[in-house]
């Protein structure tokens, strides 16, 4: 939502630094270049997932807001991905639309590192990630006017990747 509203108005236009890509010709050709990329850097800045909880399996200390915790196992917790995403340590430039980015693979979008060699390391990883993509690429390219034919994703008989 953070990205159309950027773009509308609706929010900050220092939320989302479009940089080279800031007009609606250049979004369609990036996007015709590497519809796959396009879609997961959008994710990476505004995620469709924020968040995501998990339980502590073992004593785990935190310092937060200059205060150190200890807490114990069985708690419940949350963690922000939409936080993560933009950790400047990892991502240079993390406010700027970039689908070239050489690590977007390390962007926990889908609760995981989607596309990282250790992908399957990860304790959470969405199922229906790869299924997402096909389904954003049919919406984007009919809304653009440039549909692929619906079999190109799912007409040869095979399931989408990451699925069934």
């Amino acid at each position: 939502a953070s990205f159309l509203q950027v773009k509308s108005g609706e929010a900050p236009t220092k939320s989302i630094d479009f940089g080279d890509y800031n007009t609606a010709d250049k979004m369609k050709a990036a996007f015709a270049q590497d519809p796959d990329a396009y879609i997961r850097e959008t994710c990476r800045l505004d995620p469709p997932v924020t968040s995501a909880t998990g339980v502590l399996k073992e004593v785990t200390e935190v310092s937060l807001a200059g205060r150190d915790f200890t807490f114990d196992p069985g708690l419940l917790n949350q963690y922000v991905l939409s936080m993560a995403n933009r950790d400047p340590v990892l991502f240079s430039s993390p406010e700027k639309f970039d689908p070239g980015r050489i690590n977007l693979h390390r962007a926990l979008t889908w609760n995981g590192a989607f596309g990282a060699a250790d992908e399957a390391d990860y304790p959470r990883i969405c199922p229906g990630r790869y299924l997402s993509l096909d389904v954003t690429k049919v919406i984007i390219n009919h809304v653009l006017g440039t549909s692929a034919p619906l079999n190109q994703y799912f007409g040869d008989g095979v399931p989408p990747r990451g699925c069934c």
